[in-house]
């Protein structure tokens, strides 16, 4: 077992070296790094109340310096533009027109990935969410990541609540069985589990 353990590690980590070949490509073609890229991405997919470099910075576990550094390349740009926040102390963060445009031609970045899961059988992918939700929520669980808000690391999931193979876990939110298919990966409705001692 430790065997395969080690080899779905190396797995991970060469898809993680794949991805960032992506990202790197595709911010590039844009004049952007990929710290800015993904900065962009996020603004046009994210809730206005994540919308601000501190709340960046934890996304994707850089210091608030590095990320107000990358939104501030951002700004000097014209992709991003920050207003005062509802308190006037913490700074809203918007894409401009500009920004919006590109966002939208890096949408696609990683198309490439799409395709190759898309060859797989769908109880494939289902099963490979599953298990890479569990993994993160773990790593969430002992500080090594730090933003997650996934279904399996949500005070409403309730795994294998059910013997449906196809949808044996639950969300008391929602009153409603989870399909392996259904499993989020960022719920807007996510609570953390509160850690008990």
């Amino acid at each position: 077992m430790a065997d395969l353990d080690r080899r779905l590690a190396d797995a991970i980590e060469r898809l993680g070296h794949g991805l960032r070949s992506l990202a790197q490509h595709s911010a590039r073609a844009h004049g952007l790094s990929p710290l800015q890229q993904q900065a962009v991405l996020a603004l046009s997919r994210r809730p206005t109340v994540r919308r601000e470099v501190s709340a960046l910075a934890a996304e994707f576990d850089v210091t608030t310096p590095t990320m107000s550094d990358a939104v501030t390349a951002l700004e000097r740009k014209g992709l991003v533009t920050r207003s005062p926040g509802a308190d006037g102390r913490r700074r809203l963060l918007t894409l401009t027109a500009g920004g919006e445009a590109v966002a939208g031609e890096l949408a696609p970045w990683d198309g490439p990935l799409l395709a190759a899961l898309a060859g797989l059988p769908v109880a494939d992918r289902a099963a490979t969410l599953h298990g890479l939700l569990r993994v993160i929520a773990d790593l969430q669980r002992q500080g090594v990541v730090s933003v997650v808000r996934t279904c399996t690391s949500c005070r409403f999931f309730r795994p294998n609540a059910r013997t449906d193979p196809a949808a044996p876990h639950r969300c008391d939110l929602l009153e409603a069985p989870l399909p392996l298919v259904d499993l989020r990966t960022d719920c807007p409705e996510h609570e953390p589990v509160v850690a008990t001692n």
